[in-house]
């Protein structure tokens, strides 16, 4: 099945039927037709095969080792939102990076969650941060508000109700969010027409229809 099909009909399926693995992956596939759901599957099964089932070594060895990395050269990529381009290339954006650790915690039943903060994105396990796009570095929670305050160059206190772990519908509703900044500008007509395809599917964005038809008005 198209990928973008794919990822319509399970996006609004309960969450067992959605793993964030797949649904992420699909996001990639949906705009790059290289891409390819089942080798990203077996590209996070092998990461987790290389880790000791410890959140100390999932971070030494995909984040300190360097073989994923923060694409600070280039951060506005769109590709850096496809997983499939991010495993190949271990170039990502704090959010695919951050999946990766999830995703490698999850096969490895290591319990790390994600943090989606504003205008950043880590990883936690029990009480103890992580900062995939950094290298994996580690932060305590009292060393977190200053670390993050420093990153984003926001200098409001942390609100620590958003210190919850982000689930699955709002790690790609965020995902979205970063391509649609992208996209936006770019104004290409094809990935236009799949970013509208995809946030159409979310039943809380229902106010955009008007803006997606906007998009693509006129490239018809």
């Amino acid at each position: 099945m198209d990928p973008t099909d794919r990822f319509i009909e399970l996006v609004n399926r309960p969450a067992s039927e959605a793993h964030l693995d797949m649904m992420a992956a699909l996001i990639g596939c949906a705009f790059d037709p290289a891409g390819d759901v089942g080798q990203v599957i077996v590209g996070l099964d092998r990461l987790a095969d290389e880790c000791a089932p410890s959140f100390d070594s999932i971070m030494m060895a995909l984040f300190g080792s360097g073989r994923l990395r923060g694409n600070r050269g280039d951060y506005g990529d769109p590709a850096n939102s496809y997983l499939h381009h991010v495993l190949a290339t271990g170039l990502g954006i704090p959010i695919t990076l951050g999946i990766c650790a999830m995703e490698v915690g999850r096969r490895l039943e290591v319990p790390i969650v994600g943090i989606g903060l504003p205008g950043h994105f880590l990883v936690r396990c029990d009480d103890e941060y992580a900062d995939p796009f950094h290298g994996g570095r580690r932060y305590a929670a009292d060393e977190l508000e200053p670390a993050w305050q420093r990153i984003t160059g926001l200098t409001a206190p942390l609100d620590r109700r958003l210190l919850q772990p982000t689930h699955t519908r709002s790690i790609l509703l965020r995902m979205l969010n970063n391509l649609k900044n992208t996209l936006v500008a770019m104004d290409e007509p094809q990935p236009l027409q799949v970013l509208a395809r995809l946030r159409g599917a979310f039943p809380e964005l229902a106010q955009e229809r008007a803006e997606h038809a906007r998009w693509l008005r006129h490239w018809n």
